[in-house]
């Protein structure tokens, strides 16, 4: 999967969008949230078979469930490589180890953006669980 070109600024547009968007299940939850920056950075839409398919916690679990939960949905469906917390760039995905299980976020440098109640939260990417090349 290749980025395009402009995908610093792209990065950059896509973060201030997104900066005060809150948590909505099937909407601007966490794989979406993940699958939007992948669309944009490289054209590539891994949540075409996920879009319009869930709106609650239940929901998105039942469609994570077909698709092998998270993990599933970014290697073998999605089609990203693993990569590891010293090889993370900037624009490459990140999982975070939260209360209900991993969410993923967008590596930024030193921080992970995670969709959160009231928008964007941030944590050390550091701390990230798993690391996909983007």
């Amino acid at each position: 999967m290749k980025r395009h070109d402009t995908w610093p600024a792209l990065l950059t547009t896509f973060i201030e969008e997104r900066r005060a968007l809150g948590f909505i299940w099937g909407a601007n939850d966490c794989c979406l949230f993940a699958a939007d920056w992948v669309r944009m950075a490289t054209g590539r839409d891994f949540a075409d078979g996920i879009r319009g398919r869930y709106f609650s916690a239940l929901g998105a679990a039942r469609v994570l469930k077909q698709y092998g939960g998270v993990v599933g949905l970014t290697e073998r469906h999605a089609g990203l490589q693993r990569g590891t917390l010293t090889t993370a760039q900037r624009g490459d995905l990140l999982a975070h180890q939260m209360l209900g299980g991993l969410a993923l976020g967008i590596c930024l440098g030193a921080v992970g953006a995670y969709v959160g109640r009231d928008g964007i939260k941030f944590a050390p990417a550091a701390d990230a669980a798993a690391v996909w090349k983007v």
